[in-house]
């Protein structure tokens, strides 16, 4: 018997990610399985298939369905590569980002975070993705370089020691704030030949990660 998380997991494939425009295969396939309720408070659990994000906790959050999947579409991670996933909760994101990548690292700056991580990865037999505690500012950079890095929040900057760790013709996924004020982008950064060209694919309106805020580091 389909139960009624089924039904949701469809109709927001059907109605939100198909008209805009997701096709891979692994993408829809990986939405569809993952049981997104599980990864959020109890009482999200009724909208959280819905097309806004979810408040985990303080200062984190999961995007919305179609907006995750819009970026880690846009990324084109080869099953070949690494990914550095910044910022993921609950896992769920890590987890997706796991279907496609050879390898996922995924950093956070609570244990509580890591410790609900890689339960999940444990309980959804993930065996290529692993947490770690870290400040997110750092990344991880013996692990470096990356193919893509996601960062799953919006952010008003994104530090040098971030950049460092891109590996040439690598990506790095996640929504830009231009000021309270604007609305917030989501993009694609590629780095080709040293050089970071910007991609912008929607626009949008999320609370930005206080570990992001702008200092007097790199800005757009």
């Amino acid at each position: 018997m389909t139960t009624i998380f089924e039904e949701m997991r469809q109709t927001m494939i059907q109605r939100q990610m198909v008209p805009q425009y997701v096709t891979h295969p692994k993408i829809l396939q990986s939405f569809k399985i993952l049981q997104r309720e599980i990864f959020v408070p109890q009482e999200q659990r009724s909208v959280c298939y819905g097309d806004t994000y979810i408040a985990v906790a303080e200062n984190r959050l999961m995007l919305a369905p179609v907006m995750l999947a819009t970026l880690i579409q846009a990324a084109h991670i080869f099953p070949h590569e690494k990914v550095l996933a910044l910022a993921c909760s609950t896992g769920y994101a890590a987890i997706v980002l796991s279907y496609l990548a050879e390898k996922v690292i995924a950093i956070e700056s609570s244990s509580i975070y890591v410790n609900q991580m890689n339960e999940a990865f444990e309980n959804n037999e993930i065996f290529n993705a692993q947490s770690y505690l870290r400040p997110l500012r750092e990344g991880c950079l013996e692990q470096a370089p990356y193919d893509v890095i996601f960062i799953e929040g919006s952010v008003e900057e994104i530090p040098g020691e971030i950049f460092a760790q891109l590996a040439e013709g690598g990506r790095i996924v996640t929504i830009l704030s231009k000021g309270k004020q604007e609305p917030c982008q989501g993009v694609v950064i590629e780095k080709r030949e040293g050089s970071l060209f910007t991609n912008v694919l929607f626009e949008t309106k999320i609370p930005i990660l206080k570990e992001f805020h702008l200092t007097k580091g790199f800005e757009f």
